[in-house]
């Protein structure tokens, strides 16, 4: 049942991905960054009533540091998003389950199998040729794009802190339930966006109202992917789910081609068709 969620994940981020990128064009990332968590904190806040509440220093400790990271992640994400084709921009986060090769057994003790690793660094590997351009840059465009481009340098840092929060997600659903987890990290990251919005004096609802079509979807398949998410979390291991949920990566690809236009996507299916690859290593053996 895990690989259901973990698959439907991305494609609910994907989607999140290209109405962050609509709504970019007219309204600053930070009014972004605040909508992406307003309407998972209102769905999930009822779940709270129907659910025998857990409360103990595992869980304070998972919301407290997954929600710091996690304030600093929807704002570099979005921000990411905002300042380049989000078919080259999200790929980066695909590195993510490389990091949690190193993080994972530090934190939650777990490690995948040959199969598990195979997939994972073929996952990683699909996600690098997807940011070759050959004809232009060589082999190494990518760590070039990391040097010369804000957008994927804070993607790819959004990409090695996730590894960290991702497995103080599984240790807050663990200690608690998905849906006690879920509406107390929503809060914190919400609060803390909200706090800094405000300090920066982006906070504005006429700019909302502009986009909040976009705003309504994105923050629509915010809700989507943390249930996913933490579901799946809380069925397997760490790296699993967050390897199958990069694959986004692979199906923005396809998304920023037939919602938003973008181009070069001959090239960059041969990256995407080894991350499917790796897919099936991890679902099948």
């Amino acid at each position: 049942m895990w690989v259901l969620y973990a698959i439907l994940n991305p494609i609910a981020d994907a989607a999140r991905n290209v109405f962050s990128k609509k709504a970019s064009s007219n309204i600053d990332p930070l009014i972004i960054s605040w909508t992406n968590n307003l309407l998972p904190l209102l769905f999930f806040f009822p779940f709270i009533f129907f659910i025998d509440l857990k409360f103990n220093t595992e869980f304070y400790e998972a919301v407290i540091i997954s929600g710091l990271i996690n304030v600093t992640a929807v704002i570099l994400y979005h921000r990411a998003i905002s300042k380049g084709d989000i078919s080259l921009v999200v790929p980066m986060i695909s590195f993510t389950p490389l990091f949690l090769l190193i993080t994972s057994p530090v934190i939650v003790g777990e490690f995948p199998d040959i199969y598990g690793l195979i997939g994972i660094i073929l996952i990683v590997g699909g996600s690098y040729l997807i940011n070759i351009n050959l004809k232009t840059e060589g082999i190494f465009s990518p760590l070039k794009s990391l040097l010369k481009h804000k957008g994927t340098r804070y993607m790819f840092i959004v990409s090695f802190i996730w590894s960290i929060s991702a497995n103080f997600d599984k240790l807050g659903i663990e200690s608690s339930s998905v849906y006690q987890y879920i509406f107390f990290v929503n809060l914190f990251v919400f609060s803390g966006v909200t706090i800094f919005t405000i300090a920066k004096g982006k906070l504005n609802f006429s700019s909302i109202k502009l986009e909040r079509k976009n705003l309504f979807f994105l923050s629509l398949m915010t809700v989507l992917t943390y249930f996913f998410h933490m579901t799946a979390l809380s069925l397997t291991l760490v790296a699993y789910v967050v390897a199958l949920k990069r694959t986004a990566g692979m199906i923005t690809v396809l998304f920023g081609f037939f919602f938003l236009k973008e181009v070069n996507l001959r090239s960059r299916l041969l990256g995407s068709i080894i991350m499917f690859i790796g897919i099936l290593f991890i679902v099948i053996f």
